[in-house]
């Protein structure tokens, strides 16, 4: 006997116990109504019994994620006081004439000021300007320890075009900072003038005064002013030129050679004796041509930082 069989029993004993014997009609629909109470239970047990209660979840929480700052490695970290360089010369100075499409050599001298070696991972490299048929960049070819110097020459082209042409470049370290030269950490420069074969009639380029003193302390009997000038020509020339001085007196001619675009230096000797007084004194650079009128550089002054006052 299964269980639906032993409930619809029980319910017809309970009715007939509160109601008497029953007749043949009310006993089947007491047998209905037992069926229909007991299907109705099974249903319920079958939809509780189907239907189970929501459980609670809880929410995982988010990962933080916690970035960790990238460290440069020790070997390419930079210490203070290490990128620190100072210009020294170049070739090839500013203004020089080129010849379109001509191959020249340009070099820069580069003194290390700085508290580290720099060693073969360092570079020079392009910054600005025109590249003038240079590499990017080229790698040092040789160790430089603080205090010592390195002349970088390379290779370049001028244009097929006249015009003026200026590029510049800097230094980097292995860790990838880029430095210059001087105070204000400035790049290098390569700056030409090119033209047609033809077209181009060198002159020159600037002059630039510059003053030294015997003894440089001190203030002896006597004293001797030197005065230099430095003068940069564009190409290949010959000058003659002579130092005119602020008491009336010419210094004697002098020529100079240049075979190329360079720098030469010209310099006078003022002497100053015992009882000079103190008033400023000039020179100035003359520099002749016999076919033209001669050419009157700006004067330079300089003042007496010892003067015996008697006159």
């Amino acid at each position: 006997m299964n269980k639906k069989t032993m409930i619809i029993i029980f319910a017809m004993s309970l009715i007939v116990s509160a109601c008497g014997f029953p007749s043949a009609a009310d006993t089947e629909r007491i047998s209905t109504a037992a069926a229909q109470t007991v299907e109705a239970r099974f249903t319920q047990m079958a939809v509780e019994s189907a239907t189970p209660e929501p459980t609670k979840t809880q929410k995982k929480p988010s990962p933080t994620l916690t970035m960790t700052p990238t460290k440069v490695p020790t070997s390419l970290a930079v210490p203070d006081g290490c990128l620190v360089a100072n210009f020294v010369s170049e070739t090839i100075p500013d203004g020089t004439l080129i010849e379109t499409g001509a191959y020249f050599w340009k070099s820069w001298t580069i003194q290390n000021n700085g508290t580290c070696t720099w060693n073969k991972n360092y570079k020079l490299v392009f910054w600005d300007g025109d590249l003038l048929g240079a590499a990017g960049e080229y790698n040092f070819f040789d160790d430089i320890s603080p205090g010592e110097t390195m002349t970088f020459p390379i290779q370049l082209l001028a244009p097929d075009v006249a015009g003026n042409y200026q590029g510049s470049w800097k230094i980097k370290s292995p860790s990838g900072a880029y430095f210059g030269v001087g105070q204000y950490d400035v790049p290098i420069s390569v700056n030409v003038n090119v033209g047609d074969p033809g077209d181009l009639e060198p002159g020159i380029i600037s002059v630039v005064y510059s003053l030294s003193r015997d003894p440089e302390f001190g203030c002896p009997a006597n004293v001797f002013w030197t005065i230099h000038a430095d003068i940069t020509v564009s190409g290949p020339m010959n000058i003659r030129a002579r130092f005119a001085k602020s008491d009336g007196v010419w210094e004697s001619k002098e020529t100079l050679i240049f075979d190329e675009a360079a720098s030469k230096t010209m310099s006078m000797t003022w002497p100053l004796y015992k009882g000079a007084g103190p008033a400023p004194r000039w020179v100035q650079l003359v520099v002749l041509h016999p076919d033209d009128e001669d050419v009157y550089y700006p004067t330079y002054t300089f003042v007496n930082n010892c003067p015996d006052v008697v006159d």
